[in-house]
């Protein structure tokens, strides 16, 4: 039952988090949370070192329990990890592709309606909707790849970035342009090309991370 609350907790303070209604550097008053929450101080103070374990929160000594705030540099590095997971998520699936063990179709059925959604909500208005819905993409193809450690390692450096990336994709990223990569990624791991969906999952993500190394030199001029 303990355990059921602390998820609860966690799982309220995360999307929180996530959605920017706590925004970077914003204290966490383990008393105020769980007043607020209608339970005791104990699941929200495991929620909270659940969440500092995860990279969400910092506590600094002397100071107290804050959201962490993530630079454009960090947000830089996470992209070039994220870049090699993607790459390899995607030959690992494609590579199954080309073994037979899945199907091609079977890959298109489940890739395409996800991009097809994003392309109807290309909008500024529907952004968060859009961003979901690539993130749903992207995690589909790592599930797919069956490799645990590297969805693990994917869905951490996920998790640290989308609170920061919510302020910067609305602005900064070419949705249209988006979902036509989303299109060549899944008809190169479909046709069972391991090194053409390597690079094209990697080709998207440098993409990103070039526009945030323009914006962090833009931030320094």
């Amino acid at each position: 039952m303990a355990q059921t609350i602390s998820r609860k907790a966690y799982d309220i303070l995360q999307d929180q988090i996530m959605n920017g209604v706590l925004r970077a550097g914003a204290p966490l008053d383990i008393h105020r949370i769980a007043a607020g929450m209608e339970m005791s101080i104990t699941p929200v103070r495991d929620a909270i070192k659940k969440l500092e374990a995860d990279g969400l929160v910092e506590v600094i000594p002397r100071s107290g329990t804050f959201v962490r705030h993530y630079t454009i540099e960090d947000l830089i590095k996470g992209y070039e990890l994220v870049e090699g997971l993607d790459g390899m998520a995607g030959y690992l699936l494609a590579e199954k592709v080309e073994a037979g063990l899945v199907a091609g179709v079977e890959v298109d059925a489940i890739l395409t309606p996800l991009v097809d959604e994003m392309e109807r909500h290309l909008s500024r208005d529907q952004v968060r909707t859009w961003a979901e819905l690539d993130d749903r993409f992207h995690r589909t193809i790592f599930d797919m790849a069956e490799n645990p450690l590297l969805a693990n390692a994917y869905n951490s450096a996920r998790n640290q970035m989308r609170s920061v990336l919510s302020f910067i994709s609305p602005v900064h990223v070419d949705r249209a342009n988006s979902v036509k990569e989303h299109r060549l990624i899944v008809a190169a791991i479909a046709a069972g090309d391991c090194e053409q969906a390597r690079k094209t999952c990697q080709d998207h993500r440098h993409l990103i991370r070039q526009i945030l190394k323009t914006l962090h030199r833009e931030c320094q001029t």
